[in-house]
């Protein structure tokens, strides 16, 4: 979903494909994003090949934790406070890492981005442990 919604960006902006190429030259060839200027398809392979591995590892993460949360409605709160704490720290590490990163792609889309990707998550989550949603109800019903 982070994919789709960086690419409308950079379609919209007209140079499809930036915003992997400009994270892609900061965390492998250590550039600043203000020298990035073109297009690289390798540093795009590479990071969509990084990105969709750490995806998978956080996917798998996020899928055992909301068995659990199936099961024991009260872990949902975990979830959520995980859930922030890791866009928090994540944020904050890119803007230290790379300061002139989050200003060149956009607090905001970035923001945005995060967002939609939570939801996606959630809902396709949602639909492969439906008995989860019930408990949510069932949780927030009591007294």
């Amino acid at each position: 979903m982070v994919a789709v919604w960086f690419l409308i960006l950079d379609t919209a902006r007209g140079q499809m494909f930036f915003t992997p190429s400009l994270l892609g030259s900061a965390i492998f060839l250590a550039q600043s994003p203000d020298k990035v200027v073109s297009i690289n398809p390798y540093i795009i392979f590479a990071y969509t090949g990084l990105h969709g591995v750490l995806f998978l590892i956080a996917g798998l993460v996020i899928a055992r934790m909301f068995s659990i949360f199936e099961h024991n409605p009260q872990f949902g709160i975990v979830i959520l406070l995980l859930f922030l704490l890791f866009e928090s720290i994540l944020f904050s590490a890119a803007a230290a890492i790379f300061p002139n990163l989050i200003g060149t792609v956009g607090a905001v889309a970035v923001a945005c981005g995060n967002l939609f990707a939570a939801i996606a998550m959630f809902a396709f989550l949602i639909r492969r442990h439906p008995a989860a949603l019930n408990q949510l109800r069932l949780a927030w019903q009591e007294p």
